[in-house]
């Protein structure tokens, strides 16, 4: 019996270590990364709103932004190309100000659905080399709250998109990463991603 569970043992471990000399990034891998990012083109646009709101008395200020975190989805299809889907959520505080009196907190939050598309440029054993592009959908909601307690919530939807202009990988089943690009995300992205097989 001692024998027969020393031989399956073996066998596992051959198994097992032959699985983590196996190239994957080439067709057929799966993987999931969690990332975070910094400097969101939606964070951009909402303290841009704020200040040139068009109103004399009124100030946006003491803005505070978050990291994107995102977790992501992809399918390596071919030696070229994965296909998956991200989803990220951000956050943002501000300070609004009327007529200097009124300190009006503000909170806006931002959750992003994308399918994407990544296109390698250099791939061998343990180094990727590539770009991606995102395209999707984006729910805001605001919410304001004033020095009376008062609270108003608003929400709307956008489209929300990322591209990832050059992105590095490094490693074999647990990778890290890192992105310069622009978008939803932001223009600088770091996270780890595992791969694996179904």
């Amino acid at each position: 019996m001692k024998k027969i569970i020393l031989t399956i043992s073996a066998l596992f471990l051959a198994v097992v270590c032959l699985q983590a000399q196996d190239n994957m990034n080439r067709e057929g891998y799966h993987d999931l990364s969690l990332s975070a990012g910094y400097g969101s083109n939606m964070q951009f646009m909402d303290s841009y709103t704020k200040i040139i709101s068009g109103y004399p008395s009124y100030e946006a200020k003491d803005f505070k932004y978050f990291p994107t975190v995102t977790g992501e989805y992809g399918y390596r299809f071919n030696s070229k190309f994965a296909v998956g889907a991200l989803l990220s959520f951000q956050v943002a505080d501000s300070h609004i100000l009327n007529e200097g009196h009124d300190n009006t907190k503000a909170r806006d939050t931002w959750y992003s659905l994308m399918p994407q598309l990544r296109y390698y440029w250099y791939s061998d054993k343990t180094k990727n080399l590539y770009s991606k592009v995102a395209a999707g959908v984006n729910v805001r909601r605001n919410k304001y709250t004033n020095n009376n307690g008062v609270i108003e919530k608003f929400r709307d939807v956008n489209v929300a998109w990322q591209v990832g202009a050059i992105g590095f990988e490094y490693g074999e089943t647990v990778c890290g990463f890192a992105e310069a690009g622009f978008g939803t995300q932001g223009y600088i992205v770091a996270g780890i991603r595992i791969k694996f097989a179904l």
